[in-house]
């Protein structure tokens, strides 16, 4: 019976959270849009980006997030989610997701909210920690994306790696070895003397 009042003294706490968020956004000079009784939105430049940061309460935590700042990319290939995982080990206080269609990238940084207040030292932290990590990341995965042609199929570049790779593995083996290769080598260019033996 109670919901309604616990329900209204939420909605205050919430308000008087993105109230202490906007004095310290207006003290920082940062222009910002009130998108929502519980949420701001404003741009951040990076060296990289320009970067959309929504600032919202959920749950009991005050949420960072640069929206969709990669998109129209597919992202869900092993390299990529190889290294998303590996600064999201390295820095615990970052999240990265990817939208369902696994075209769009977010990142995130959240407070955990206690007595509905934050510091300023922890509000500084929270939203320095996610634009330079996203900044930082950013051409990163760029060039991750970039790197190959999307026309190129895996069955185009397995054999082009492979070959690459020979004159490595060359090196790398007994004397022995390399006769027996130097031996068979006339043998894997000439099909009639296969054919033939």
């Amino acid at each position: 019976m109670n919901t309604g009042n616990d329900q209204s003294g939420s909605d205050r706490s919430v308000q008087e959270i993105i109230k202490q968020i906007k004095i310290y956004l207006t003290d920082a000079e940062i222009r910002f849009h009130d998108i929502a009784d519980d949420a701001v939105e404003l741009y951040m430049q990076g060296h990289n980006l320009t970067m959309h940061v929504v600032i919202y309460v959920h749950n009991s935590h005050l949420i960072f997030r640069v929206p969709g700042f990669i998109r129209n990319v597919e992202l869900r290939r092993p390299d990529i989610l190889q290294f998303l995982m590996q600064v999201m080990s390295d820095i615990l206080d970052i999240r990265f997701e990817l939208g369902k269609d696994g075209n769009s990238l977010s990142a995130c940084c959240q407070h955990i909210l206690e007595d509905a207040s934050i510091t300023r030292r922890q509000f500084d932290l929270a939203i320095m920690v996610l634009i330079h990590i996203v900044d930082d990341t950013y051409p990163h995965l760029m060039k991750m994306i970039y790197k190959t042609d999307p026309e190129q199929t895996p069955a185009d570049t397995a054999p082009e790696s492979d070959f690459a790779d020979a004159p490595e593995d060359n090196h790398e083996v007994d004397g022995d070895e390399n006769e027996e290769n130097d031996e068979f080598a006339p043998v894997i260019n000439d099909e009639e003397t296969r054919k033939i033996n």
